[in-house]
């Protein structure tokens, strides 16, 4: 009676060991992160801004002269 011997390649297109874990892994979170723009909000989001500017209001002075910091009044504007 002969010996027989039997010897199996690995299948060509498993890619190794862990790959499918990885693959597995990858095509979870990437359903995970379309499922949160669809139903947490994510695209449609939108923000309100309130901006709140109190300047304070111009003191009464004595009267008479000019603006201080401006043009004299009622003179041209000089200058090129």
């Amino acid at each position: 009676m002969a010996d027989v011997q039997i010897q199996q390649t690995p299948d060509a297109g498993s890619g190794g060991g862990g790959s499918g874990l990885v693959w597995g892994i990858v095509v979870i979170i990437l359903l995970a992160v379309i499922a949160w723009f669809v139903w947490g909000g994510g695209l449609h989001k939108t923000s309100t801004t309130k901006v709140d500017i109190n300047v304070p209001g111009v003191s009464g002075g004595t009267g008479g002269g000019a603006p201080s910091g401006g043009a004299p009044s009622g003179g041209a504007k000089k200058g090129p």
